[in-house]
């Protein structure tokens, strides 16, 4: 089925046909594939979709892609299950611009996570999707108990007649490119080096909330995002830029509990630089761009205003700087 005009973002996606499950899936060409969840779509993802859209324009296949819902192991360890890097709906916009023809999303539920690799590859990639190139990673496994490899598909490949492609592994300033170190960078708070492997800014997105009003009678106003499901960047201060109605600004964030005011919920809060604002956005975009310093107790509201100020004055210089060196500032994609 086309992508729905009422998803989020159905402008970005008019090209890219959505499907839920795959049973119902029918096509009259073969396809080129991947598998993944693709998590974060960093630049090891945007390396193998680039690969896989030109190959399937070369050879007239479908560009496809075989995602999972929800994450694996929030059904098989939830305990351990990851916090999203990108909300759904923000993915669904980036696959989307890279021009991919089908994303099918399969519903990952036990009949689905007991089929073994070579089940998956029979019944689904070739016997719904009738595959015949699949892109895949040089460490890419799948399968009950991670029983489907690169030499499994390799062999089924053979057998079935498609072609298996690997994919460099991509590597940024030493760092490998995964979603696992991308999250590991965030948590950290390292947000520079996690926007380097993503290809793009680190964003959250949400409502605006009302605050308890301290900012604007004491201290800075600010606008208070409702923290959502997907990963939360470690306490500190931020510059950011602050995305609603179709505009953005200069903007510091605060993630973190508030110790100054003594407060007991984690908390998202934006002060705008250098704009004023007749009354809060309903919602509310964020781009974190550099991490300025950890969250601290002050002793007093004055200092912890005079600290505020500081930081204002460091992220002018920080926007300055990029629009010298004629970097672009929109979170990319």
């Amino acid at each position: 089925m086309r992508a729905a005009s009422s998803l989020p973002f159905a402008a970005f996606i008019d090209f890219m046909e959505i499907t839920y499950g795959y049973r119902s899936y029918r096509t009259d060409r073969g396809s080129s594939l991947t598998i993944g969840n693709f998590d974060g779509f960093h630049l090891g993802h945007q390396r193998i979709l680039d690969t896989l859209v030109n190959a399937s324009r070369a050879s007239g296949t479908r560009s496809v892609l075989l995602s999972f819902q929800p994450h694996p192991l929030q059904l098989l360890a939830p305990d351990n299950a990851p916090r999203a890097i990108t909300p759904p709906e923000e993915k669904i916009r980036l696959l989307g611009a890279s021009r991919l023809e089908v994303l099918a999303v399969l519903d990952f539920d036990l009949a689905l996570s007991r089929m073994t690799g070579e089940e998956f590859v029979r019944e689904i990639v070739v016997g719904v999707f009738r595959a015949r190139e699949v892109f895949v990673g040089s460490d890419f496994a799948f399968g009950y108990r991670r029983t489907g490899d690169v030499a499994l598909l390799q062999k089924l490949g053979r057998e079935l007649d498609f072609q298996v492609r690997i994919c460099p592994q991509v590597v940024v300033r030493g760092s490998r490119v995964s979603s696992t170190r991308i999250r590991e960078l965030i948590g950290a708070g390292r947000i520079s080096s996690a926007n380097r492997l993503l290809g793009r800014f680190f964003g959250l997105k949400g409502k605006v909330v009302p605050g308890r009003g301290l900012g604007r009678e004491s201290l800075f106003p600010t606008l208070n995002l409702r923290p959502g499901d997907e990963l939360i960047p470690r306490p500190g201060v931020y510059v950011t830029q602050a995305t609603f109605a179709h505009q953005t600004h200069p903007a510091v964030t605060n993630v973190g509990w508030r110790p100054t005011v003594a407060g007991k919920n984690l908390t998202v809060e934006t002060h705008l630089v250098d704009t004023s604002l007749d009354s809060p956005p309903g919602d509310l975009g964020l781009a974190f761009l550099h991490r300025l310093r950890d969250e601290k107790r002050f002793e007093s509201l004055q200092q912890l205003r005079g600290q505020i100020a500081r930081d204002c004055q460091r992220t002018r210089r920080f926007f300055r700087l990029f629009k010298r060196l004629g970097r672009p500032l929109a979170p990319a994609g």
